[in-house]
């Protein structure tokens, strides 16, 4: 039992190490990810490397041709306009599920979230924004409490994440988003589940939108 445990604690660390290199665009499109050199780098053997190789591929995060090596996914600057609409759906649907059992717990948090977010936007630190504007809205996706729509966003956002690594480096929320955050929290106040749905969606298909950024 206890060498199990390792192994999957050793499958964890792999994963988390791939997918933040994936996510943060340290590993380039059409990269060979051999087991052995990654393995190495994280002090772990092959085996807990090659499963997780296996789980981002079925995430669509790498890809592995036929009698080759695993490699990382091609990605392209308008694959985020394929992902902004089922993804705004989600954070809508999560936003509707927790308003009404919201906390003033959860409501205080948003609140740190947006400031954050605004004072990121001052100081042009794009990465923080976009990281303040992340934990804003999983604070509704963790009170909406459904594993199913959770593993679904997480998917989608770390797709999300490597094409604005990838293609849009000095993008992120603005202020106008933050703006937009105060309507869903004065919703999320109200209990109000079809404002928090609705004030979500429009911001989240507006605060995503890149058109017209610089690749």
């Amino acid at each position: 039992m206890d060498s199990e445990r390792s192994v999957t604690s050793a499958r964890d660390v792999a994963y988390a190490y791939l997918r933040n290199g994936l996510m943060e665009g340290y590993r380039r499109p059409g990269e060979i990810l051999d087991d052995a050199t990654i393995a190495q780098e994280i002090s772990v053997s092959r085996t807990p490397v090659r499963e997780a190789l296996i789980q981002l591929e079925r995430e669509g995060m790498v890809t592995t041709p036929p009698r080759r090596r695993p490699k990382v996914a091609e990605a392209q600057p308008d694959d985020l306009a394929l992902i902004i609409a089922p993804l705004g759906t989600l954070h809508a649907l999560a936003a509707q599920l927790a308003a009404p059992s919201a906390t003033s717990d959860d409501v205080a948090a948003m609140r740190a979230h947006n400031a954050e977010l605004l004072q990121a936007v001052r100081d042009d630190d794009f990465g923080r924004a976009r990281l303040a504007d992340m934990a804003f809205h999983r604070v509704l996706v963790r009170r909406a409490g459904n594993r199913f729509l959770t593993s679904s966003i997480e998917s989608l956002e770390m797709h999300t994440s490597r094409v604005v690594s990838l293609y849009f480096h000095n993008r992120g929320p603005d202020g106008q988003s933050a703006r937009e955050h105060d309507e869903i929290i004065q919703a999320v106040v109200d209990h109000d589940g079809a404002g928090a749905a609705r004030a979500t969606r429009g911001n989240y298909l507006r605060g995503l939108s890149l058109d017209g950024e610089d690749t």
